[in-house]
């Protein structure tokens, strides 16, 4: 692909994901819930509660405390909906996107229950104990014990999978946390209105969240995203094609919204985003944003487990990582090659912004042999000024 379209798609993709600009900026004084970030991007993925809070933080300019609020304010819910992980989800979704896309009886999982000993009596007993005793939300632990009280030996991961296994029959979802633990709890009880639409409705509610929310994307990027062949991605295509633009480029159809957000003018800017964030797991291909040179850098195992990226006009340009501190958090940022001295700036611009979202004051590190050293700009100062 020619690096201008390449660059094309790049821009139009950080619009679509709510990075450039961020969706709690495109209305002045109307703060953007994380609700709406949910229903924009259909589910965002957050098998890391840090991580995924941070995803929507980085959208919205919510704090950390205004995410954690959101959840108990029971408007987004973590479930797993589909690929066998862990994503944010309009809670009024959660139940008919599990139903629909999870599939729990997959064949991969069947494996694992039989090489743990789970028996389908284990499976039946857990549910009629979380149907009975999760009217209100329970830490893990105290899950835990409930499946001991009731036979059911939790070690080794047999509590996560039961849990996760009855997440995406859409029977349980998770609550806020309990001090530093998740909590689960039934989405009857939680969830004040669980939308029913039909499978068409549903199938294209999807489809078309995803098309706006990642846009440009190709059929197969779906069919990753979801976890489901093409036969079923092209059946929910098909529901909302007059809602859809085709452009033919690099021998592939890639589709975008009839009402995508509008694309800035201009660079796209610095980020520094999650190691689960949408933007690199909400797609089959990463090689508009990826380049395939770095990609063992922020995959180092080659085993989906990402690191946090430095992105820098919408292109993967590094890595990064927090270290908590007492009075600060500490941000080590290491470019894949020399940043100038204004794209630094705008670096600690991002950290600032990160520090923002903890409710502290952040330090960025810059890590790598061969770094400029231009003048020091603390994220604070950054901030306030706006230099760049």
């Amino acid at each position: 692909m020619r690096e201008t379209d390449r660059r094309r798609l790049r821009r139009a993709r950080m619009a679509a994901l709510g990075l450039t600009p961020p969706l709690g900026t495109t209305s002045p004084g109307v703060p953007v819930s994380a609700l709406e970030v949910a229903r924009e991007l259909g589910a965002l993925q957050a098998q890391d509660y840090a991580s995924g809070a941070w995803s929507l933080g980085v959208r919205t300019g919510l704090t950390l405390r205004q995410v954690e609020q959101a959840v108990v304010d029971r408007q987004v819910v973590r479930t797993w909906p589909m690929r066998g992980t862990i994503h944010w989800v309009p809670a009024e979704d959660a139940r008919w996107m599990c139903e629909l896309l999870a599939a729990p009886r997959s064949t991969s999982l069947a494996t694992r229950f039989a090489q743990l000993g789970i028996t389908r009596a284990d499976v039946e007993r857990s549910g009629a104990a979380f149907e009975e005793h999760l009217g209100r939300p329970m830490s893990r632990p105290d899950v835990a014990a409930l499946l001991v009280e009731h036979g059911i030996d939790p070690t080794d991961q047999r509590n996560y999978h039961l849990i996760g296994y009855h997440c995406m029959t859409g029977l349980i979802c998770q609550g806020p946390l309990i001090g530093k633990q998740p909590s689960f709890v039934l989405i009857d009880a939680w969830v004040p209105h669980s939308r029913k639409p039909s499978r068409e409705e549903a199938l294209a509610i999807m489809a078309e969240r995803y098309v706006r929310g990642h846009g440009p994307v190709t059929e197969k990027d779906l069919a990753g995203w979801l976890l489901k062949p093409l036969s079923f991605t092209r059946e929910a295509l098909a529901l909302v094609q007059d809602r859809l633009v085709r452009e033919d480029l690099d021998g592939q159809v890639w589709l975008t919204h009839v009402d995508a957000r509008p694309v800035p003018e201009g660079p796209g800017g610095v980020h520094l985003l999650p190691q689960w964030d949408e933007f690199l797991l909400g797609y089959k291909s990463r090689d508009v944003t990826l380049p395939s040179e770095h990609f063992a850098k922020v995959v180092p195992g080659r085993n989906m487990v990402f690191k946090p990226t430095l992105v820098v006009d919408g292109e993967v340009a590094g890595t990064w990582r927090r270290e908590q501190r007492r009075d600060r958090v500490r941000v080590e940022v290491q470019p894949f090659t020399q940043l100038s001295a204004r794209r630094w700036r705008e670096v600690d611009r991002a950290a600032a912004a990160y520090g923002v979202f903890l409710g502290t004051e952040a330090e960025v590190v810059r890590v790598g042999p061969g770094l400029p050293a231009p003048p020091q700009v603390s994220s604070d100062a950054a901030a306030r000024t706006g230099s760049g």
